[in-house]
């Protein structure tokens, strides 16, 4: 073999190694002794990078987990032998760890160098364990040896030990350390931790606001309950917890005789909840926000002070705190997940490119190896063929064998015939026949499931046994069948198979087991239950099913490592309420609590519970009293339940959601990816058949453009462009073709109005067409030119006319809401009877004049054709019909009034917006039915396993003691409270559960509920005690029953559940985007560019009076901020340190420190009304929010002075004598407690303060705007079941003590809101429902028949509550989901991509430029501004001047004739280069297509600002890209001579060489790179840049002595002439001053200059005027622009004007200036405008304004302007004697010819750039304008006539 070539040596060096298991780089040192070369050293290296050490470690840590679990705590610090050993057995565990963490320092070092064993976060926590577990372990030695020697020391040293020995639980831990999927999960949930900190700190400011309030309004008002008279013992009906009660007004009186309403009690929950004083008030608060017993909180305030307004406070409450902030939550971690798994998505593809491309560089060097090797001999490769034959088959092998012919012939023979057999097997069972029989059996065989229910008859038992084993038969054939036809490798390839496989066998087994006898019952069920899986075979044949199931699969597989860090989390929670409430749990009152701590299954169940958040404040009040109640100790419990809540429901279980949504995304993805593929190839066979459709589409649009009016349409320029853009337009595949949507005409597309963003959920206002007459006649009577029919048409399409029906609907449906469902033939009912017939009339009209206009219903467009009108037809028809039937049979009256609650449903049809988000809702519904099938069948199947499991053993007896039916009978005695005197003799009664598993459907019922969280704690603890069918409970009977509900509650509550809240919300998502699916920008884009278009400059008020403005001064300072951010802060120290039972002294100083605080807020208004004025202080929605605060803290002052003073006759309330007996405590009118809300209002205050929340707040208001139609939605929801539900439950008694009661009860319209709004809050909405079930008490008042008092309630509640719970948890709530998920994506978004978030920042700093809000700054600013603002907008102020000005060359923005940019123009074309909005390609046609998309989706743009932001074709305007490009070439020309200079030493003399290198450096150098920032390509650039800085800071480039358009003296060796006051005004300019910036043309601006005599101002001007005398031009559109140079050097020399032509906007220039003067004249002026004293420095644009008065037409100069009059300053720019002279062509010939080789078309063509070029290479040559023309001409003579090339000097 040769040997290999050095191309391939080099190749195989490149070539990456294969990975290599990573060994960290050890220190060389460790311990600062131990070298590598140590042995001890080495053997702890070697041990702790052996894998099994690993393995041991990790179960050691099992081991010890284990050992925690079983110990058992015991109250009083009681032992036994167990605990003792365990005690023990810590001491092994101990030792271990400790090795392990030696042997690990050892190894890797402690601390000091990288990769030491402190460094690793995973190891810090090992470390502190175990030096805990030391330290304790020390102590306990210490404490046993101090027992030993003093016996009768106290006992107290023990408990240090007790509380470092709790440390031992965060053990477990150590395994995240060890599995790294755990760790993939940890990381973005510590990820989201930033983004969540901004939401906490928000939940808390929320938290201590309604606390505070809370504190103001309810403070010590819970503190009075009913007690018997002359008794400490509380009055209380049976069932019903004790409760406030008010002596007066309209709170709770005491209504069981012989009981009076006294204070004295503790309050609710033994005194833990209430307002008394700020800590409690937040427990309080934060409970309630968790959504958990928070209307017993309501009850209880509405019992102690009346229900007319405390709804108020815990209603938005809910609202705000839960469905909005807490939502937040999710959406920041569904963020951060979808960011992981991109990365990771990311990282793998860049992973399987490498090894792509690795395989080909192998490939390479392997094919360059076996090409280069030996030509192999011919025998050889025969040889191997033979051997490869024999390895290959074995028939062949026999042949050789003599005698087995016959053997071979039959083998042969049997092949063929199988080979026959298995492909008809094969395709029998992919036939249809076959899978529908599969169906069918699967069908019978979950029919003998289901039908299995307690106390079924013996025949059942039996068909139900015969029938399992067909099944089963059947099933074991089918399987036996597949495997044959298909083979068995190809039937394992399939998971269906498997799963197949998996069921046939445990079902097989399962009867084997049961003939044996060999196993539990327990366990044969739920083998059973397995069969039941088979129900999923259906989904293998259902495409859109069977994607949704693989996408849960896939989300299993994220969910496991979840799952894992959940019950990781659960562990150490469980063990750590084992150590602090093990034992603790048993009060003396009353029986146990079943949710304790007392052993570790318990402590699981009890720390789930609380996960699922179900009663979790119950478990927390317990362990608040397990501690000794609401004082010192026991109130640090709560921060242990606090946590753990925070924890695990909102991070842990709110990341079930996020991954499930994110899954949910990506299928929905694949299946609209499928969805496209189809209809791309359902679209090519129709296009086959068809004519070319873009050739149609493209002469309609050019015809359409023909009738635009002149006006309005493209410019003619843009014609030629149409064809190129509309065939690029066809080439975009429409992913949902138009056919598709029947009627989505151009017409109907929505408009869509300029809300903060386009949402189609949120305001779409769909233009309304009036339909015309269907062509048929109606009623067979009226043609359709008939004149009534006309009329009718007329009538029905007019606008008065919807809103006069709507204005009665709206009327109608609040008739509704005002009946009284108790009493039938009360007055009221009898006038709204009247109001009835009179809609209904109304109603009737309305559909006869319609049906006459459209006909009924036989033709096409009839009325009837419509959902919506037959909704009408039937609610009027309803109406008609029960008017009729006044009396007779009431059940069907009763339902047709029901009925009439449809009449809401009318406005949807006439409400755009609404039907919108209904269709929307609609939609959602139809994409969830995979979902909702999927999760009914789990729960199908759970139900079967339940009613395997607990049929029949949910029965129990009153009296505990009595376990069956028959021993449950007579009476038995009772100690009420626990008290032997008071005994009470009760009947047995034999109790069924209201939920229970007897059949299938009570358990899916029963089963539900657990779903919901709600009651399912009882449930479970009723099925640990069941026992056998038909007994009694038997206490922690089966404790294993739990795992059933546990695996049901994390699969289907957890899991389904969200995924079904996930499919929600990504459907609505989808929803809101369909309006913009064939839109080219992206959601991000679109908000950007809005913004872009919709934002305005903001205006900087600054005043001029002196004195006003040293008040602006100091009230815009940052110093007087932090003093009002600190004053608030002490206010709502001084609100939150008050508490119920303060002493007299603590009153009177709250009271004084509060008219303090008034006083001083009210002098912060006025000194800003002073700054700003009433309109510039009204304007700033913050401060109209302080204004009204001040007033209302004011009023509060005087009303509290008045009730002092009054106090004597009874405070306020007693003015006039109506006050009798009134306690004002007990009144919930509005007291003087509301305007004491103002003292707390001053709070939200500080959210102007914090930018995160600030910005927090801002996408709030935006998501309340796109919420109005949702909102819309729900009020209507609401509304109709609050009428249904008085309808069909107002009659119900209300009981204290039951669900339906004084608090809750449907009685009232009000009152059924409020009661549908808890069970939307998921309030024990179970309970509600059974109280409302069939056999309740009736009201005494309401009508019932004789011996009906029983009979009140329906069975119909059922439904209605499921449907109501389903539509309102599941559809409605989400709604706001995923409003708040959309629009709160940025903060999770990568904040290095421009969102509209980012965009204030501009607007703020560009303030600072143009503090008028004229809309317009100096382009020369305009760079400063860009380094100023941080990227992803602005440059950063690190960013070099040349990558500035180049990325302006890219940018482009338009530039007006007095030489400034617009704030719109700047702000569209920072967005648009941000994020690439069509900067590729030909840059007029990407402008024109923009042109196009801003028309389409944002209609109502004004031409004249789409013109502003992205000029029109044809405009041969001027551009700040322009401008900034010549400054460009002329720096190349620059750093060209002087490279000719260092190169020759010389400059080179003739001037031809000098022109034509010039037009090369454009050619080669500037033009590349121009063009290179045109399209925006940066990313090279700015490497070259830093490299060239650095070059040229030592070459001294800079040192230069050029401007732009002339030349400007060098600024540093010019800082002596500055006057004092300049240097102090432009800090910003000169403080930051870098080497760069010197290059600027941003220096231009020093010197005086007219806006009009700009060297680019010239857009617009004729060229007539291009000689016309300067002497008489006025300065406006003089087209003058003269600079001037100082060359130091030659001043000195000659002492005379150096002159130096320099404009270039017209062919003539100018020369001539005595610049000295000039400066000195400008020096002159400026000292003579000094400032008042303590004047700010103006801002950046005062100071460009001051250089250059801008004239508006009719206003004098700005306030800032020099003092010279216009024709002096004009006279010192242009001296008399200024000669003329004028460019000639052959330069411009030379120069177009450099710039179109160079790429630059388009600047080619621009006349106005090539002068501008031209002028600057004249400069840069340093010769004149004349020398450069003959040098020129003198070039083209020399080109050859052929090729026309430059010719090149060498």
């Amino acid at each position: 073999m040769e040997p290999s070539s050095p191309q391939d040596e080099g190749l195989r060096k490149k070539q990456p190694k294969k990975p290599v298991p990573e060994i960290l780089p050890r220190p060389p040192r460790a311990l600062f002794c131990l070298t590598l070369q140590n042995p001890l050293r080495k053997a702890c290296i070697s041990v702790v990078e052996w894998k099994p050490f690993e393995t041991i470690i990790l179960l050691t840590i099992f081991a010890n987990c284990v050992a925690l679990a079983v110990y058992l705590p015991m109250p009083e610090d009681d032992n036994n032998t167990l605990n003792l050993g365990l005690e023990k057995l810590e001491y092994f565990f101990l030792i271990v760890f400790s090795i392990e963490a030696a042997m690990k320092i050892i190894a890797y070092g402690f601390l000091f160098h990288q990769d030491a064993y402190l460094r690793s976060g995973w190891n810090v926590l090992d470390f502190i364990i175990v030096f805990l577990g030391v330290f304790t372990a020390i102590l306990e030695q210490v404490n046993i040896i101090q027992t030993n020697t003093a016996p009768m020391s106290s006992k107290g040293a023990g408990l240090d030990v007790k509380a470092l020995r709790a440390f031992r639980v965060l053990r477990p831990l150590r395994l995240v350390s060890g599995v790294p999927s755990l760790q993939v999960v940890l990381n973005s949930i510590f990820k989201a931790m930033l983004p969540l900190f901004h939401i906490a700190l928000l939940v808390l400011f929320m938290v201590i606001i309604y606390a505070i309030i809370g504190l103001e309004l309810f403070k010590g008002k819970m503190h009075k309950t009913c007690y018997f008279i002359g008794t400490d013992i509380v009055a209380t009906v049976e069932n019903e917890k004790p409760s406030p009660c008010a002596r007066t007004g309209s709170g709770r009186p005491c209504t069981i005789n012989g009981s009076e309403c006294r204070g004295g009690w503790p309050g609710p929950n033994h005194g833990i909840t209430h307002f008394d004083n700020f800590g409690f008030s937040m427990l309080t608060v934060y409970q309630c926000i968790s959504m958990e017993g928070w209307t017993d909180v309501l009850y209880w305030v509405n019992d102690a002070i009346g229900n007319e307004w405390p709804w108020i406070y815990f209603v938005t409450l809910i609202l705000l705190g839960s469905f909005f902030i807490l939502n937040l939550v999710l959406g920041v971690l569904s963020g951060e997940f979808t960011k992981e798994r991109e990365k990771a998505k990311s990282r793998g593809t860049f992973q399987k490119l490498r090894e792509k491309q690795q395989l080909e560089e192998d490939l390479r060097g392997y094919m360059s190896w076996i090409t280069q090797g030996e030509v192999m001999d011919v025998d050889d490769l025969r040889e191997g063929k033979l051997s490869l034959d024999e390895g290959g088959s074995d028939t062949e092998s026999l042949y050789e064998i003599e005698g087995l012919n016959k053997i071979i012939q039959f083998i042969r023979h049997w092949r063929q015939w199988n080979r026959v057999f298995r492909w008809k097997c094969h395709d029998l069972v992919k036939s249809k026949v076959f899978y529908w029989l599969v169906i069918l059996i699967v069908a019978l065989n979950t029919l003998s499931i289901a039908s299995e229910h307690h106390n079924q008859p013996l025949w059942l038992t039996h068909l139900q046994d015969v029938a399992n084993r067909v099944l089963l038969a059947l099933f074991t054939i089918e399987m036996l069948m597949k495997m044959y036809g298909l083979g068995l490798r190809q039937y394992f390839m399939s998971i269906f198979n498997r799963f197949d496989c998996f069921v046939v066998c445990s079902g097989i087994l399962e009867i084997l087991l049961v003939e044996s006898g060999a196993m539990t019952p327990l366990g044969i069920s739920v083998l059973r239950c397995i069969r039941l899986l088979r129900l999923f075979k259906i989904t293998k044949y259902w495409t859109s099913l069977s994607n949704l199931v693989a996408s849960l699969l896939n989300s299993i597989r994220s969910i496991a490592s979840l799952l894992l860090l959940l019950f990781l989390f659960m562990i150490i929670f469980a063990l750590l309420g084992m150590q602090l409430f093990g034992g603790r749990y048993d009060f003396e009152d009353t029986e146990v609590r079943r949710s304790n701590f007392d052993n570790f299954p318990q402590a699981l169940i009890s720390v789930f519970q609380v996960l699922t958040g179900e009663d979790w404040n119950s478990v927390m009040y317990n362990g608040i009293m397990a501690y000794g109640g609401p004082s010192y100790p026991g109130v640090l419990v709560c921060i242990y339940f606090i946590i753990l809540f925070v924890c695990g429901n909102y991070i842990l279980l709110n990341v079930f959601l996020a991954i499930a949504v994110d899954n949910l995304a990506e299928a929905e993805s694949l299946t609209s990816a499928q969805k496209a593929k189809a209809e791309e190839r359902k679209r090519r066979k129709m296009s086959r058949g068809l004519p070319d459709k873009s050739e149609e589409e493209r002469s309609t649009m050019t015809k359409k453009l023909e009738q635009k009016p002149k006006g309005e349409g493209i410019p003619t320029t843009a014609k030629l462009k149409i064809d190129e853009f509309e065939s690029n337009v066809n080439e975009v595949k429409d992913p949902y073709p138009s056919a598709d949507f029947p009627g989505d005409d151009e017409e109907d597309e929505p408009e869509i109005p300029a809300s903060p963003r386009p949402r189609p959920l949120a305001e779409l206002q769909l233009k309304e067409k009036a339909v015309p007459i269907p062509e048929a006649s109606s009623f067979f009577i009226f043609s359709p030119t008939n004149k009534i029919r006309v009329l009718c048409h007329r009538i029905v399409n007019a606008t008065w006319f919807t809103n006069f029906i709507l204005l009665f609907i709206l009327l109608s449906s609040a008739a509704l809401a005002a009946e009284d469902p108790i009493r039938a033939d009360s007055m009221r009912n009898q006038i709204l009877e009247y109001f009835d017939y009179v809609f209904t009339a109304v109603f009737t009209v309305e559909i006869v004049l319609k049906m006459t206009t459209y006909g009924a219903f036989l033709h096409k467009g009839s009325f009837c054709r419509n959902y919506f009108n037959i909704l009408d037809l039937l609610v009027v028809a309803v109406s008609l019909i029960s008017m009729g039937l006044e009396s007779s049979a009431i059940s069907v009256v009763k339902i047709l009034r029901v009925l009439r609650v449809l009449r809401p449903l009318r406005a949807i049809n006439r409400a755009k917006g609404l039907k919108h988000v209904v269709q929307c809702v609609f939609v959602a519904i139809r994409t969830i039915g995979n979902i909702v099938l999927v999760t009914t069948l789990l729960q199908f199947m759970f139900a079967c396993i339940g009613v395997q499991l607990f049929k029949g053993k949910f029965y129990s007896c009153n009296d505990l003691s009595k376990m069956t039916e028959e021993e449950c009978r007579g009476y038995y005695y009772i100690y009420k409270d626990g008290d032997p005197t008071q005994i009470e003799l009760r009947p047995r009664q034999w109790i069924h559960n209201d939920f229970h598993f007897d059949n299938v459907l009570s358990a899916m019922m029963s089963l539900f509920t657990v779903s919901t969280f709600e009651g399912w704690p009882q449930l479970l603890y009723k099925a640990i005690d069941s026992n056998e069918e038909d007994t009694g409970p038997v206490y922690n009977n089966r404790v294993e029953m739990a795992i059933f509900f546990i695996i049901y509650i994390i699969l289907i509550a957890f899991f389904m559940m969200n995924i079904f809240v996930g499919f929600v919300i990504v459907t609505f998502q989808e929803q809101g985007e369909t309006e913009y699916k064939n839109c080219e920008l992206d959601k991000n884009q679109r908000q950007c560019v809005q913004y872009a278009l919709k934002a305005r400059p903001l205006r900087c008020y600054i005043p001029k009076n002196p004195y006003q403005y040293q008040v602006w001064y100091v009230v815009t300072s940052s110093y007087f901020e932090y003093l009002m951010f600190a004053l608030i802060m002490l206010n709502t120290i001084c609100l939150g340190m008050q508490h119920y039972n303060q002493s007299e002294q603590m009153n009177h100083i709250s009271d004084i420190l509060n008219v303090a605080f008034t006083i001083i807020f009210t002098l912060e208004m006025i000194l800003k009304l002073i700054a700003f004025k009433p309109r510039g202080y009204f304007g700033d929605p913050w401060n109209v929010f302080d204004f009204l605060i001040v007033i209302g803290s004011i009023i509060d002052v005087i009303l509290s002075e008045i009730d002092t003073l009054l106090a004597s006759s009874g405070g306020l309330y007693c003015l006039g004598g109506g006050c009798g007996n009134v306690d004002p405590d007990e009144s919930a009118r509005i007291s003087s407690a509301f305007f004491r809300l103002f003292r707390v209002m001053r709070l939200i205050k500080l959210l102007s303060r914090a930018e995160g929340v600030r910005t927090l707040l801002w996408t709030f208001i935006k998501s309340f705007q796109a919420l109005p139609y949702v909102a819309l939605l729900i009020v209507m929801l609401f509304f109709i079941y609050a009428v249904i539900g008085m309808q069909m439950f107002g009659k119900i008694a209300m009981v204290d003590g039951t669900q339906i009661n004084r608090n809750n009860n449907f009685q009232t319209f009000p009152q059924a809101v409020l009661l549908l709004f808890r069970c939307a809050t998921g309030e024990a909405w179970q309970e509600i429902l059974l109280a409302c079930s069939y056999g309740k008490r009736c009201d005494p008042e309401s009508d019932y028949a004789p011996g009906e008092e029983y009979a009140c309630g329906t069975n119909f509640a059922y439904y209605y509550f499921i449907s109501f719970y389903m539509l309102c948890a599941f559809l409605i709530i989400n709604l706001f989901v995923a409003v708040i998920m959309d629009n709160f994506d940025y903060l999770t978004r990568d904040w290095s991509i421009l969102g509209p978030h980012h965009l204030d920042e501009f607007k703020a700093i560009w303030a600072e430029y143009d503090p008028e809000a004229k809309g317009r700054i100096k382009h020369l600013d305009v760079v400063t501004l860009l380094r100023r603002i941080q990227p992803p907008l602005g440059f950063g102020k690190f960013c070099p001047h040349r990558v500035a000005c180049k990325r302006l060359v890219g940018m482009n923005m338009p530039l007006n004739s007095d030489g400034t940019v617009t704030f719109n123009a700047t702000l569209f074309a920072l967005v648009r280069t941000a994020l690439k909005i069509k900067t590729e390609g030909n840059f007029e046609q990407a402008n024109e297509e923009l042109r196009a998309i801003i028309k389409k989706i944002w209609k109502r743009t004004s031409m004249k600002l789409l013109d502003q932001v992205i000029p029109p074709i044809g405009d041969d305007e001027v551009t700040v890209g322009k401008f900034y490009a010549t400054f460009l070439i002329q720096e190349h020309f620059r750093k060209f001579m002087k490279r000719q200079e260092e190169y020759y030493g010389y400059r080179p003399k003739k001037d031809t060489v000098q022109i034509q290198a010039g037009l090369r450096t454009i050619e080669e150098e500037a033009a590349p790179e121009i063009h290179r920032a045109i399209s925006g390509d940066l990313t090279a650039e700015e490497e070259l840049e830093r490299a060239m800085v650095e070059a040229a800071m030592e070459e001294g480039i800079f040192r230069r002595t050029g401007g732009l358009f002339g030349q400007v003296d060098n600024f540093l060796e010019r800082t002596n002439s500055l006057p004092p006051v300049m240097a102090n005004q432009r800090p910003l300019q000169f403080a930051e001053m870098e080497m760069e910036e010197l290059e600027s043309p941003v220096f231009l601006e020093d010197f005086p200059q007219n806006p009009g005599t700009h060297p680019l101002a010239r857009a617009n001007t004729n060229n007539a005027n291009a000689n016309v005398a300067y002497g008489n031009s006025s300065h406006r559109n003089s087209p003058v622009f003269s600079s001037i140079r100082y060359e130091r050097e030659l001043l000195e020399e000659a002492g005379r004007p150096v002159t130096r032509e320099g404009p270039f906007s017209q062919p003539c220039s100018v020369s001539g200036v005595n610049s000295r003067s000039h400066v000195d004249k400008l020096e002159r002026q400026m000292s003579q405008r000094r400032m008042p004293k303590g004047q700010v420095p103006p801002s950046p644009c005062q100071l460009s304004q001051e250089k250059h008065p801008v004239h508006e037409e009719g206003k004098g100069p700005r306030s800032w302007s020099t003092e010279t009059s216009d024709s002096e300053s004009f006279e010192e720019r242009v001296p008399r004697n200024s000669a003329h002279k004028c460019t000639a062509p052959a330069t411009t010939m030379l120069i177009q010819e450099a710039l179109v080789r160079g790429g630059l078309d388009s600047l080619a063509a621009d006349a106005n750039f090539v002068m501008a070029t031209g002028q600057a290479l004249a400069d840069a040559c340093q010769m004149e304008p004349e020398e450069v023309e003959v040098a020129a001409t003198e070039l083209l003579k020399r080109e050859s006539p052929k090729g026309g090339a430059m010719p090149r000097e060498p």
